[in-house]
């Protein structure tokens, strides 16, 4: 960092570090106005001793939420109310605070995967009683089809043949 560090903008930012096995440390650093993110970032690893580069870092406010690691982002705080930053490995999180709004999507789910079970139980129960459904069916779409051949015939038989007679002669073209 050049020598002129004084004469920029600055903020001195408090910070308690979490990890996943439950510990906890407060610490305090100081973050200028024209350093990056990548930068604040690397700082903080240094400040909280962080090592292993495969952890996930979440700097929360002092509402819980996730902020970003930029100058604008971290507001002069102070020991009491310090930023919280999670160092976590991928796919891992802290448990939930008592004051954090669950997670509608995780219910969601849930009654989702209910869903699709109890349409699968359905299908399977009806599974078994399909063949004598069909069966059924069959016997009730042929006895339709019986009752309108019948009447079919006896239709024909009515009409008679000799209806049908003058209409197969050939007629005199005179």
């Amino acid at each position: 960092m050049p020598c002129s560090q004084t004469s920029r903008n600055k903020k001195q930012v408090y910070i308690k570090l979490k990890l996943i096995d439950g510990n906890e440390e407060l610490t305090s650093m100081i973050v200028y106005e024209d350093q990056s993110s990548e930068e604040i970032k690397r700082l903080l690893l240094r400040k909280c001793d962080i090592s292993d580069s495969s952890l996930i870092l979440k700097l929360r406010n002092f509402r819980g939420s996730v902020i970003p690691f930029s100058y604008q982002s971290l507001e002069s705080n102070t020991r009491e109310d310090p930023f919280s930053l999670e160092a976590v490995k991928p796919h891992a999180s802290l448990p939930l605070s008592e004051r954090s709004i669950e997670n509608d999507a995780t219910y969601s789910i849930e009654d989702r995967v209910r869903g699709i079970s109890e349409r699968i139980t359905a299908l399977e129960k009806a599974i078994v009683e399909l063949p004598g459904r069909r069966q059924a069916k069959i016997e009730e779409d042929l006895k339709q089809i019986n009752g309108q051949v019948t009447c079919l015939l006896q239709k024909m038989d009515m009409s008679g043949h000799k209806n049908w007679e003058g209409m197969f002669k050939k007629h005199p073209l005179w």
